[in-house]
C-alpha cells in the first residue's frame, strides 16, 4: 500500500525532528525555512535577513549542544516493572538511576523509547476481498494511522524529571503511566536529554540499561449469559495433570510411594516382591471441559468490533468456573491454537497474556478454526463462540453442532449485530447480537 509507505515516511521524518528540536526550535526552523523560500530575491524583500538570523540561532545552539554532549554524565538505570498491567488502567513503575561518572550530574530529563511496531501492509492486502483499498484509505487516514502506531507501542510515557546527582549517588523515580491498548510493551532504550542554551536543539545520550517487556492485558467487558453447564464428558486419553478427580479411572503405571498417598492405592504384590511400597497411578477419563472460540477475522489492527470481541473473551476467561473443569481457548494466529487453562495447566492469567497479543487474520483463517472446533466438540461440556461475521460457513458449522446435540452460545459482535436479523432463523436462543459499545462497563446480550 503506497499510502501506508507514505504515512510511515512522514512519521519517521517528524519523529527525527522531534528527537532533535524542541517545540520552540521547530517553530524557528519552520519560520527560517519559510523566510528562505521567500528571500531568494534579496532585492524584493528582507526575508533573507530573517533566514540568516534564524539559521544562525539554530547552528549556534546545535554547536553548543554538541559541546554539552561531551560533558554529560555517565548514568545507569534499572527498571522495576510489574508482572503485567491492564489496558486503560493506570500503572506505576520505578526506575533506579545511578551516576557512575566522576562528575556531578545536573538536573535533566529522561525519555523512555518504546519499540515501535508497524501495521503490516501484507496483512492489509490479505483483506482485499472483505475491505477494499479505497475503503481502507477512507477509514485509516494519517490521524488513524498515528492512533494505530500509538496502540502498537502499548504505552506512551511523558518525560521523566531527574534531580541532580553527585558522583556515585542513586535516585529512585516513581513513574506513572497508562497503557493505551493491549499488547506487549517493549522498553527499548532510555535516553538522557539536555537542551542547548538557546532552548532550540536537544542532545541525547543513551543511559546504560537493559531492554524490558511488560504485557498489557485486554480490558474486560461483561455480558449477561446463562451459567455454563458442568457435566463431565469422556476425554480419550485423559490428562496427565488431572489426578484423583473424575467418574472413571484407568490404570496407567506404578510409582514409588509418596507421603500422603491413600493406602487403597498401594500395589501390595509389588510391595511384597520389591520390599518397597509401590502406588498405582490412574488416568482420569471423565471431567468438565468448556470451550471459548474467538473469531480473529478483522478488517485492520484495533478495529472496534475486534477489540470488543477480545474484551468479552477476556471477561469470559476470568469469570468463575468450576475448580475441577478446564477451559479451552481456540483462535487463529500463525495457525489454529487451542490453549487450555485450569486444573494444573495454568490459570486465567496465561490466557489473558495470549489475548493481549492476538491480532487480526485474513478471512480464509476461519475455515481451519471451524474445522478444529468441530473436531473437538465432542469433548466439551459447553461452548461459547464469539463471531464478527454471521455468514454461511459459520452458520453451517453451528448447524452441524446442533445436529450432534451440542447447544452452543454464539455472540455476534460488530456491524452484523444490527444487520440481517432474519439470519437468526433456526438459531433462536443461541445467537446473541452485541453492537460495538460506547464505553460501558456491562453489555447485555440481545
Amino acid at each position: 500500500m503506497r499510502k501506508l509507505a507514505l504515512f510511515r515516511f512522514v512519521f519517521l521524518s517528524s519523529r527525527w525532528l522531534r528527537e532533535r528540536l524542541t517545540p520552540s526550535g521547530m517553530v524557528v526552523v519552520a519560520l527560517t525555512s519559510f523566510a528562505g523560500a521567500f528571500g531568494i530575491d534579496t532585492q524584493a524583500n528582507l526575508a533573507h535577513m530573517v533566514f540568516v538570523l534564524g539559521f544562525s540561532f539554530v547552528v549556534v545552539d546545535a554547536l553548543a549542544a554538541f559541546l554539552l554532549r561531551r560533558q554529560l554524565p555517565q548514568l545507569s538505570a534499572h527498571r522495576h516493572l510489574p508482572a503485567f498491567v491492564t489496558s486503560d488502567e493506570p500503572m506505576r513503575y520505578r526506575i533506579e538511576v545511578r551516576n557512575q561518572g566522576p562528575r556531578r550530574a545536573p538536573a535533566c530529563v529522561l525519555v523512555e523509547q518504546m519499540r515501535q511496531q508497524w501495521p503490516s501492509a501484507e496483512s492489509m492486502l490479505q483483506h482485499r476481498d472483505r475491505l477494499s483499498i479505497n475503503r481502507f484509505d477512507q477509514q485509516v487516514g494519517y490521524p488513524a494511522f498515528i492512533d494505530i502506531l500509538k496502540r502498537l507501542r502499548v504505552i506512551d510515557l511523558e518525560r521523566i524529571s531527574l534531580p541532580p546527582l553527585l558522583a556515585g549517588q542513586r535516585a529512585d523515580i516513581d513513574v506513572p503511566a497508562k497503557p493505551t491498548a493491549r499488547g506487549l510493551a517493549v522498553f527499548e532504550q532510555l535516553w538522557l536529554v539536555m537542551t542547548g542554551p538557546l532552548g532550540l536543539v536537544e542532545t541525547r545520550v543513551a543511559v546504560s540499561t537493559t531492554t524490558a517487556t511488560i504485557p498489557a492485558l485486554p480490558k474486560r467487558l461483561a455480558v449477561a449469559l446463562s451459567p455454563a453447564t458442568s457435566h463431565r464428558v469422556l476425554q480419550p486419553g485423559g490428562i496427565s495433570q488431572a489426578q484423583h478427580v473424575g467418574d472413571a479411572e484407568e490404570f496407567r503405571s506404578l510409582r514409588d510411594y509418596r507421603p500422603g498417598d491413600p493406602l487403597r492405592s498401594i500395589h501390595w504384590r509389588s510391595f511384597a516382591r520389591t520390599g518397597k511400597p509401590m502406588v498405582r497411578e490412574f488416568q482420569e477419563e471423565f471431567f468438565s471441559r468448556h470451550a471459548l472460540v474467538l473469531d480473529t477475522v478483522a478488517s485492520y489492527p484495533f478495529a472496534p468490533d475486534f477489540e470488543t470481541a477480545v474484551s468479552i473473551a477476556a471477561w469470559l476467561v476470568v469469570r468463575p468456573h468450576d475448580t475441577d473443569s478446564l477451559l479451552d481457548l481456540m483462535f487463529v494466529a500463525d495457525r489454529v491454537h487451542r490453549m487450555t487453562a485450569g486444573r494444573g495447566l495454568g490459570g486465567a492469567d496465561t490466557l489473558l497474556r495470549v489475548l493481549a497479543t492476538v491480532a487480526p487474520t485474513p478471512p480464509q483463517s476461519i475455515t481451519p478454526l471451524l474445522a478444529t472446533l468441530e473436531r473437538n466438540a465432542a469433548q466439551v461440556s459447553s461452548l461459547v463462540a464469539i463471531f464478527l461475521v454471521w455468514d454461511e460457513p459459520r452458520q453451517s458449522a453451528i448447524r452441524r453442532l446442533l445436529a450432534r446435540g451440542i447447544r452452543p452460545t454464539v455472540l455476534l459482535i460488530g456491524h452484523d449485530a444490527t444487520e440481517h436479523p432474519n439470519d437468526d432463523d433456526g438459531f433462536a436462543g443461541i445467537v446473541h447480537r452485541i453492537a460495538v459499545p460506547r464505553p460501558h462497563p456491562v453489555l447485555r446480550a440481545a
